[in-house]
């Protein structure tokens, strides 16, 4: 906790070389920002218990060495972006106590993740083992409508 407060600073991703980024605990909000995945050698990332708002980017694939993202108890919304099947790297994936929505991704690393994952995030749907109700048709439309975005 460094009681950082306000948005993230716009000049953070002139470090591209950055490996590890843990600002949980703080008092940061709004959106994250896409630019978030210039910073490509990032391995650890570590936004949680903050109160940041709004979507993940699905720019997120672009981060082809992370192996820890760690969002839970934001106030993040939307559909988890598909495009994070595409991180080949990933270990630990902690979406929990946000207000996702829609189908639970479940190729690629979500293959491997609990149902620790993702609670707290009551509009989640898909696989039984992610411990949220089976999506209907209408849900699974809704985010393969959004993956066309």
């Amino acid at each position: 906790d460094n009681s950082f407060t306000d948005h993230l600073p716009l000049g953070l991703w002139n470090f591209s070389m950055m490996i590890n980024m843990d600002i949980c605990a703080n008092k940061l909000r709004g959106e994250l920002p896409t630019s978030l995945s210039k910073l490509q050698m990032l391995e650890y990332l570590n936004l949680s218990r903050n109160t940041f708002d709004g979507h993940i980017s699905e720019q997120l694939d672009h981060m082809l060495n992370l192996d820890t993202i760690d969002v839970s108890h934001n106030k993040l919304s939307d559909e988890i972006p598909k495009s994070l099947e595409k991180l080949q790297h990933i270990q630990v994936i902690d979406l929990s106590f946000n207000h996702f929505e829609g189908e639970v991704p479940c190729g690629g690393k979500f293959a491997n993740l609990s149902a620790k994952s993702f609670l707290g995030n009551y509009a989640l749907c898909g696989a039984p083992k992610f411990h949220v109700p089976e999506c209907s048709d209408g849900a699974k439309k809704h985010n393969n409508v959004n993956m066309l975005r």
